[in-house]
């Protein structure tokens, strides 16, 4: 099916990690290094109780729960990106984001930190021939007439959204952060604790020393 991609494709330079207590603990080493520095938590945002969870004697205590993460990527064969006839459209989807003054993190909040970068929110680069557009059309509502189609999709403004490095690929990054707790991090409380974070192998065998 088409052409391969590499999975990582910014031009852009990785920013120092935030330096916060880690949540979660994952050996599993992002696509380009970054470095995290474990240091004071941030104050924790009061959360909602029901009461009747209070009565019931069914509250959970704010906690830090430590995760260890060993993930084995399968990257098939692929052509180098700079052949990929379909790259300049995300190019022109770039350009057309930074005219339209979009070009900023779409989380945009107090754990930015980096230059924007695009990232493939549903097929990445790498897993292009991996994946069967019949299930794509079914699960988002779209119809791809030929395999040409949906290779101009991969590379469209619906498979794209601006993130920062810290939320693409760096501390908390969707690259590096298990879905279910990147997810919670779309919405994350300005002020408040993120529901997880990346720290390197290293870092959390200092923090159990």
């Amino acid at each position: 099916m088409g052409w391969l991609k590499k999975a990582f494709g910014s031009e852009e330079k990785p920013v120092k990690a935030r330096t916060k207590k880690p949540v979660a603990k994952s050996s599993a080493a992002p696509a380009r290094s970054t470095t995290a520095k474990p240091a004071a938590p941030r104050p924790r945002a009061a959360g909602h109780v029901h009461t009747s969870d209070v009565k019931a004697g069914q509250v959970t205590v704010a906690h830090d729960q430590a995760m260890t993460l060993h993930v084995l990527s399968h990257i098939p064969d692929h052509q180098p990106r700079e052949d990929d006839p379909h790259y300049h459209l995300f190019e022109l989807a770039k350009a057309r984001l930074k005219r339209q003054k979009m070009w900023k993190c779409m989380i945009d909040d107090d754990l930015c930190e980096g230059q924007p970068e695009l990232h493939h929110t549903y097929v990445e680069f790498s897993q292009i021939n991996q994946v069967d557009p019949k299930d794509i059309e079914k699960a988002l509502g779209l119809h791809f007439d030929t395999d040409e189609d949906f290779q101009k999709w991969v590379e469209s403004p619906g498979n794209l959204e601006v993130l920062c490095v810290n939320h693409h690929r760096a501390h908390y990054g969707i690259h590096v952060i298990p879905g279910p707790l990147w997810e919670a991090l779309r919405f994350h409380k300005n002020g408040g604790e993120a529901p997880a974070e990346f720290i390197s192998a290293a870092d959390a065998d200092k923090l159990d020393a």
